[in-house]
């Protein structure tokens, strides 16, 4: 991948698959099928949540034609909050607490009565941080049903020289290279591409400029 200070530690998914081809990978193959664009540039928060329920909804065997959480099924559910002037274009976004509610609230409302979102805050790409994302990604790899959504910086990630925060779901973890695939909503500039685990734990460790944390939301049965 060209075009980012960042991008020689930055490996896409197209020259390498190898990883999803010869392991389960349970929670890609859960993603995949559901991987969108973001519609606005500050739309990746609805973007994000879209692939994680439609991928929560298949792995519980609720998923039927004509019956997909859509990002406009699933904003509409929310005209009580501001996420729609959140995600409009320059609407600023959501922070890592803030969606964390609305993932929560919408889980009840596709009845996912069984499944919880926990927030994961990282203040600092320490080794205590270190550790719990690496247990995090090594439960991603063992079953279908834990799903992680990663708040990270875009140009400490891609380093692109984009100053601002971003979501996306991560989709795979490969242990041997320590390694993390980053399904990108924003596929206009950017791929599903594997990176260090060190290197996005950085770029989430990077507060918002108002000082709330990044940091990365976990989705489980």
């Amino acid at each position: 991948m060209d075009g980012g200070k960042q991008a020689h530690l930055l490996t896409p998914l197209s020259a390498d698959n190898a990883h999803v081809r010869r392991n389960p990978a349970p929670n890609f193959w859960a993603l995949a099928p559901h991987q969108l664009h973001q519609h606005t540039d500050s739309s990746c928060s609805l973007a994000s949540a879209t692939m994680i329920l439609n991928a929560a909804r298949g792995v519980a065997g609720q998923n039927r034609v004509g019956g997909l959480v859509s990002e406009k099924r699933l904003l509409d559910l929310f005209d009580h909050t501001d996420w729609r002037a959140g995600i409009a274009p320059e609407g600023g976004g959501r922070k890592l607490l803030e969606l964390a509610a609305h993932l929560d609230e919408a889980l009840q409302h596709y009845g996912l009565t069984d499944w919880r979102v926990e927030t994961r805050q990282v203040t600092a790409a320490d080794d205590t941080s270190a550790a719990r994302l690496r247990a995090d990604l090594t439960a991603l790899e063992a079953d279908a049903g834990f799903f992680l959504i990663a708040n990270f910086h875009l140009d400490d990630f891609y380093g692109d020289g984009t100053d601002v925060g971003h979501f996306s779901p991560l989709g795979a973890y490969d242990a041997a290279t320590d390694r993390v695939l980053v399904l990108d909503v924003y596929k206009a500039d950017y791929e599903p591409s594997w990176a260090p685990a060190d290197h996005l734990l950085k770029a989430m460790a990077r507060p918002c400029d108002d000082g709330k944390a990044r940091g990365y939301l976990v989705l489980r049965r």
